[in-house]
């Protein structure tokens, strides 16, 4: 149980984030400073050191804070799909990456925009919460493999040999079993799809996709007949 002690100064820390978010979502995190965020809570520079040792320590607790945030809810759109269906498990996924990336706009940006200045990554914890994000999809996908679902993909003689190399690392490292093709696809689609979120929240192409929900889950649904996965949601198009 917490004391009366640590109970305030985590009040502190929280709001010192929760002041940091507002100015990120009306200005952008570079307008996140240790003078703006003092000034808002009434306290002096150097007491905002007590909390933070410097701005770059409050922005790696907002970056692993937005990947907590992403994981939980990936987690959760996962859960709400049977285990015994991992093709809607997949898809439900996706729609969820989207979803949260669209409503929490700055913490998509932090940690996938550009770099904020003056913030160096990266950090070991900071890599840890990454690691733990895109592990949802890449069990996911093992479990695919192991159970057919996902379709052996042509073999690739093309591959550059340090491409291959570094696919291999990749394997070993997370004890992946699928072959290196798939991992492959499994990178191409996973540019395809932050590409086209970055995209959306840079309006970029706005005019081409009226419908931009629609548009996206189009092309989930392309991205996982990539696979050999011809699936049919609930909320089909």
């Amino acid at each position: 149980m917490q004391t009366r002690r640590e109970r305030v100064r985590q009040a502190a820390i929280d709001e010192i984030k929760s002041i940091a978010w507002e100015i990120a979502r009306e200005r952008g995190m570079e307008e996140v400073t240790v003078n703006g965020i003092a000034r808002q809570m009434g306290m002096t520079p150097p007491a905002f050191y007590s909390y933070f040792k410097n701005r770059d320590g409050l922005i790696k607790a907002l970056v692993i804070e937005a990947y907590q945030s992403f994981r939980q809810t990936l987690i959760t759109a996962r859960d709400s799909v049977s285990e015994s269906d991992v093709a809607g498990r997949l898809y439900q996924v996706f729609i969820a990456y989207r979803e949260w990336a669209v409503t929490n706009a700055s913490m998509f940006g932090l940690f996938a925009g550009k770099p904020v200045t003056g913030f160096e990554s990266p950090d070991p914890v900071v890599i840890e919460e990454a690691e733990k994000v895109y592990g949802v999809f890449l069990m996911l996908y093992e479990e695919a493999w192991q159970k057919g679902i996902i379709k052996t993909p042509g073999e690739r003689l093309d591959l550059p040999d340090r491409y291959v190399s570094d696919l291999n690392i990749f394997c070993d490292v997370r004890s992946l079993s699928f072959p290196r093709e798939l991992l492959n696809l499994i990178f191409r689609n996973a540019f395809l799809v932050h590409g086209m979120i970055s995209m959306e929240l840079s309006s970029r192409f706005s005019d081409l996709a009226t419908d931009r929900s629609s548009f996206y889950r189009f092309q989930i649904l392309d991205i996982l007949k990539s696979y050999g996965i011809d699936y049919t949601p609930d909320d089909r198009i």
